[in-house]
């Protein structure tokens, strides 16, 4: 169930499209049928492989035509600091600060901002929130130039090392802003094993640790899985999928 992060009151909002000299959609408002041009929803992140697997997420969830774009799609600079705690606060935070970058040039569309990570049980939840600058043991939330994937994937299992406990999963934290101070979460998981040798990192689909994180139940690492299969068990596709449920 979706709710309110403020309140805790599950939510079912409706949006409307509208123009700048409308200001925002209130939560009560139904959209209007009829509509073949696509629904914008910004998207804060520099990631095209993000954009592109929520984009698909959406519009397979959702009776609306979505068209998401991310900031880089208008030349707007966006490199939020992450200074939050939890997936949750560095999600909001990306949120906010792109909504502000939209609102000084004119847009009113609505926001939606994620933040996710690998954690790693044996690792006491490592590399968490610190998935993408993760370098190693020691050297999570490092500030240095990130590393490729393969290196971090790399030096993950390095860390883990011999560990008899591989339980991990995917965490995705996902917002829906229509303000700075109205807004939804939504969190979600993928569960899965850490594969135990470099050799066993396989698939060539996804990007980031999904070639290490095998899933039990299909017999194939996140990689391998196909995009609709993966969108459809994902931790993105589970949020992103009730983020749509707000759109209709």
């Amino acid at each position: 169930m979706t709710v309110n992060w403020q309140s805790g009151l599950p939510i079912k909002p409706a949006v409307r499209r509208v123009t700048p000299e409308q200001g925002t959609p209130d939560f009560r408002t139904v959209r209007f049928s009829g509509y073949t041009d696509p629904m914008t929803i910004w998207f804060a992140t520099g990631n095209a492989h993000k954009r592109t697997e929520l984009e698909a997420i959406l519009r397979a969830a959702s009776p609306e035509n979505i068209g998401v774009r991310i900031p880089s799609a208008a030349d707007i600079p966006f490199d939020p600091e992450e200074t939050g705690a939890s997936f949750r606060e560095n999600a909001l935070i990306k949120a906010r600060a792109l909504h502000r970058l939209l609102a000084e040039r004119g847009f009113r569309e609505p926001v939606l901002a994620d933040d996710s990570g690998l954690c790693v049980d044996a690792l006491g939840g490592r590399p968490g929130i610190y998935s993408s600058r993760y370098r190693g043991r020691d050297g999570a939330g490092e500030t240095a130039a990130p590393i490729d994937d393969a290196r971090r994937n790399a030096l993950l299992l390095e860390e883990l090392g011999d560990a008899g406990d591989r339980t991990a999963r995917f965490i995705c934290a996902m917002v829906l802003l229509y303000s700075q101070n109205r807004f939804c979460i939504v969190q979600e998981t993928m569960e899965g094993e850490i594969v135990r040798n470099l050799s066993d990192a396989r698939g060539s689909g996804g990007f980031g640790y999904d070639p290490v994180l095998y899933i039990p139940e299909k017999g194939c690492t996140v990689a391998e899985l196909p995009g609709t299969l993966k969108n459809s068990l994902s931790h993105r596709g589970k949020a992103g999928r009730a983020i749509a449920k707000l759109l209709v």
